[in-house]
Formats: C-alpha cells, sequence, structure tokens
C-alpha cells in the first residue's frame, strides 16, 4: 500500500510540475505592447547628465591630482568620519508633550 501511495504522489507532482510549467510557457508568448516611447525620459536623463559625449575617444589622462596627494586626501577624508571635527557626536533629545514642556 505505501508504493502505491508513493506512486500516486509522484504522478500527482509530476503532472502538477508539467501543467506549471505549460502555464508559464502560454504567458510568455504574449509580448506585452508597450508605448512606443516607453523608456525616453530615461534616456533623455541619462543623456542630460554626460557633460562630452565624445570624451570616449579622448585617450588624454585627465587633469587632477598626482598620486601622492591623491592618496594623501583620501587618508584624510577616511580619517574624517573616526573623528568628524575632532568633536564628541552630540546626544539626541526628544520632546514628547506640549510646546511648554508640561
Amino acid at each position: 500500500m505505501p508504493n502505491s501511495l508513493l506512486i500516486g504522489l509522484r504522478r500527482l507532482g509530476a503532472l502538477t510540475l508539467a501543467l506549471q510549467l505549460a502555464a508559464c510557457a502560454h504567458s510568455s508568448s504574449s509580448t506585452p505592447q508597450l508605448d512606443p516611447r516607453f523608456g525616453d525620459a530615461v534616456r533623455l536623463a541619462m543623456a542630460q547628465q554626460v557633460r562630452d559625449p565624445a570624451s570616449a575617444d579622448n585617450r588624454q589622462p585627465a587633469d587632477g591630482l598626482d598620486g601622492p596627494s591623491a592618496h594623501a586626501v583620501m587618508q584624510r577624508y577616511r580619517a574624517s568620519f573616526a573623528e568628524p571635527n575632532g568633536q564628541a557626536p552630540q546626544p539626541v533629545q526628544f520632546m514628547l508633550g506640549g510646546a511648554n514642556g508640561k
């Protein structure tokens, strides 16, 4: 009896899996009809954020800091998070109640 129950459960599981796969295959065949201008706002925003579109063709190195100066700047930047301005953080105060403190 237990073998027949296991065989029945396996067949039921296989049938369920086949039905789910068939449902997925049917729903993915229909491509949604989108607005022809879909994505234009994103492409426009990205284009507006590019300062020089032809900069990818420029192989000259960018002007900026030399290596040791950049390293010193990054060390100071990281150290600023350990002790910002050399001050202890201020405690957070919550005021509950009315405006006059009663």
